[in-house]
């Protein structure tokens, strides 16, 4: 299938088209190994799903962060986590979800972004935090939970329409999937399954994540609901699934199994953070004059962005015309 056929890049319009074996196989043609997600619905009812790989963007965050193989876990999650939110904005708009994550865990503070578009950043409080293990049906897992411990979930939604839309909820497991699947229910009165899966290798490098958000929509019969409910129950691990090689579309087949599967949207992912010099060099004004003067005194400063990792560095002289420039605007 060529891009101007693939109905999201350049204009991302939306489209409905059956998930037949020649479009599943146009999808993996064009994507490859990139991350996208698909958002899928039932023709037979009212279900929706929005599914994403997302293996490359969290090695990125991992790479960029320097992340510890836990902290890798977390961050992916988080990252995830913001993208399946971005549901509830308008596809394809400067619209974005900001995820908070507050809790009393060695992690500290975790935070993602992300955007209509599919641009998420994001970084975690301690990037070096250890690993904690916990078994569970007879395998060892990370003990996300532990990780994060107990706290608030905040989700900051920033429509464009003035002061961004605001809503926290207590953390009810730390695990990330299941409290995102909390507030939706609590803030957004919306039921949902979600799950998120970040495989970490034995490197420290992610080898399979990804995530999908499944929920009925308004007019959904009970049959689909409960039919939707066994699905979700016995599906694998998602990270397992891509790890296997299942792409987004085959996992939201798996989802609506007994129904009729149709894409409605496609989206493509990536890490990406709008920091830049010019706004670090902003940040540098803004400071008092007596900071700056021992900035100058230093010989050299440096910004770096707490989203991205991306590191500004600013000359004697570029300090020195950065303090001209501020007391002129004092004047």
């Amino acid at each position: 299938m060529e891009k101007k056929n693939m109905g999201f890049l350049p204009n991302r319009e939306k489209l409905v088209k059956e998930l037949t074996p020649q479009v599943k196989e146009d999808l993996k043609n064009y994507f490859q190994d990139r991350d996208y997600g698909v958002i899928a619905i039932t023709r037979e009812d009212a279900l929706r799903a929005f599914v994403v790989k997302a293996t490359n963007l969290c090695e990125i965050a991992r790479l960029r962060h320097k992340l510890s193989p836990m902290a890798t876990a977390v961050l992916g999650r988080a990252l995830i986590g913001a993208i399946l939110l971005t549901s509830l904005l308008k596809h394809g708009t400067d619209q974005r979800v900001l995820l908070r994550i507050e809790g009393d865990g060695p992690i500290g503070l975790v935070v993602a972004e992300a955007n209509a578009k599919g641009e998420v950043r994001g970084f975690v409080q301690n990037p070096n935090v250890p690993t904690f293990v916990k078994e569970e049906s007879g395998k060892k897992k990370f003990d996300i939970g532990k990780a994060v411990g107990k706290g608030t979930l905040t989700v900051v939604k920033d429509l464009g329409f003035g002061t961004p839309y605001e809503s926290s909820v207590p953390l009810v497991s730390g695990e990330i999937a299941q409290d995102i699947a909390y507030y939706l229910l609590k803030s957004e009165q919306i039921p949902s399954a979600v799950a998120i899966g970040v495989l970490v290798g034995e490197t420290g490098k992610v080898e399979a994540a990804g995530g999908f958000l499944a929920q009925p929509l308004p007019g959904a019969s009970e049959e689909a609901i409960e039919k939707l409910e066994e699905n979700v129950k016995s599906l694998p691990p998602v990270s397992t699934l891509i790890k296997e090689g299942k792409r987004p579309e085959d996992i939201a087949e798996l989802l609506f199994k007994g129904f009729t599967t149709e894409l409605l949207a496609l989206k493509e992912l990536s890490f990406r953070c709008k920091c830049s010099k010019e706004l670090a060099r902003g940040g540098l004004i803004a400071m008092p004059e007596e900071e700056l003067e021992k900035l100058i005194e230093e010989g050299q400063a440096s910004v770096k962005c707490n989203f991205c990792g991306e590191e500004y560095v600013f000359t004697k002289e570029e300090l020195q015309e950065i303090m001209e420039e501020k007391r002129k605007g004092n004047n």
